[in-house]
């Protein structure tokens, strides 16, 4: 048995999060080994909480699910004296603090940087908001359905007709809070090296346009970009998603070796030296020409007949699956992509896995704590930082 420990083991982190960026942050963090204390609102908790059906339970969503595994929940009112207090000692004893409110919002609860650094010195400090401390937009709300629509995003992935397709996923939150971490852990370094610590601020804006890649490159060379092309890419050919006689597959077909490896597999040997599509630029001038010999000859295999001749000639290939095809996939199993877990009040769920799985032990879950029931570990949190039980502040006569 491994007596290798998890990198981030002993390290403590307080989150003042919800919604998806901010926890996504806390959770990769908590994968690697650190403590992280969740702290929320008492009786409401985070939004996510509520972003259902399905719920396992009330306070419960597959959405808050899928992002807190590995933390403890704490409700505090951060606007009491008691709830500031109690922040004020969990800080003490914290390595990071993750928060993602509006620009502003710790500074009026009095939780400036200044304020935490007094209380912590080499307190690494995470901030993930909408569009940065600063600017015009500074104080406007936003959801990664926002920054999907700002960013320009939608203006390239829909489909041909030209309408907006909003992402499955929210990429932009999750780019956000593997953003943080990144830079969580640089500030790591920094501080185990004896060198000053700064800030980490993250926004979903400056996420968003970095990810938008070959499109500026586009934009500044042609002076516009292609409109929505649905599954094609508007660089590549044939990159795309093609209907089989049962099924579909994905192809990327990317450099002009790949090219001949395809029309052998496909039969396609008397077009395969054409000049019209010997390169990748000749194949994208000449799209319609490509897809009217690549259509037909897919059209005779099934899906996975498909997608296996095309794996055995070297040819990047994939049947489109559903989600529910997921947990059978032998890739997928083999990988241990897929975790189970334990979820408030019995239930039992399936989460992502980590891609980081190398660098934890191997004959251990990833999974050490499932996600929290709101307020699960409130006494015993507050029972380790001297706070438990709470004073309670007499009723005042005729009311609360």
């Amino acid at each position: 048995m491994s007596t290798r420990g998890r990198p981030l083991d002993g390290l403590r982190v307080v989150e003042l999060a919800q919604g998806i960026a901010g926890p996504y942050c806390a959770m990769v963090l908590a994968d690697l080994g650190a403590d992280v204390i969740k702290v929320e609102i008492p009786r409401v908790g985070d939004l996510a909480r509520g972003w259902g059906p399905p719920f396992a339970s009330p306070h419960n969503s597959a959405y808050f699910l899928s992002v807190n595994r590995n933390k403890r929940s704490v409700e505090l009112d951060l606007k009491s004296p008691y709830g500031k207090e109690a922040l004020r000692r969990l800080v003490t004893e914290a390595d990071v603090l993750v928060e993602n409110f509006r620009p502003g919002t710790m500074a009026d609860l009095g939780f400036d940087v200044a304020t935490l650094r007094t209380l912590r010195p080499n307190l690494l400090i995470a901030s993930v908001t909408g569009y940065g401390p600063g600017g015009p937009s500074r104080n406007d709300p936003s959801f990664d359905l926002i920054a999907q629509a700002r960013s320009g995003l939608m203006s390239v992935t829909g489909t041909v007709a030209g309408d907006p397709i909003r992402v499955g996923i929210a990429l932009f939150d999750l780019a956000a809070g593997l953003y943080a971490a990144i830079g969580v852990l640089v500030q790591l370094r920094e501080r185990d090296a004896g060198r000053a610590t700064v800030p980490v601020e993250v926004n979903l804006l400056d996420t968003s346009v970095s990810m938008l890649t070959h499109w500026l490159p586009i934009l500044s060379l042609e002076g516009k970009v292609p409109p929505p092309s649905g599954t094609a890419h508007p660089l590549i050919v044939p990159y795309q998603v093609f209907p089989t006689r049962e099924g579909f597959v994905a192809l990327g077909v990317s450099t002009d070796v790949l090219w001949h490896r395809f029309c052998s597999a496909l039969g396609l040997g008397a077009i395969e030296n054409d000049p019209k599509f010997s390169t990748n630029a000749a194949r994208v001038a000449h799209r319609s020409e490509v897809l009217a010999f690549v259509l037909p000859a897919l059209a005779q295999w099934t899906a996975p007949e498909a997608a296996a001749e095309m794996s055995r000639a070297g040819v990047p290939c994939a049947v489109v699956a559903r989600i529910e095809d997921l947990p059978r996939d032998p890739q997928v199993v083999f990988n241990r992509s897929i975790e189970t877990m334990s979820a408030p009040h019995a239930s039992s769920v399936m989460v992502g896995g980590s891609p980081l799985r190398s660098l934890l032990p191997e004959e251990e879950s990833l999974v050490r704590r499932p996600a929290p029931d709101l307020g699960e570990h409130t006494e015993e949190v507050l029972r380790e930082i001297g706070l438990w039980p709470p004073v309670r502040t007499p009723a005042r006569e005729g009311g609360r």
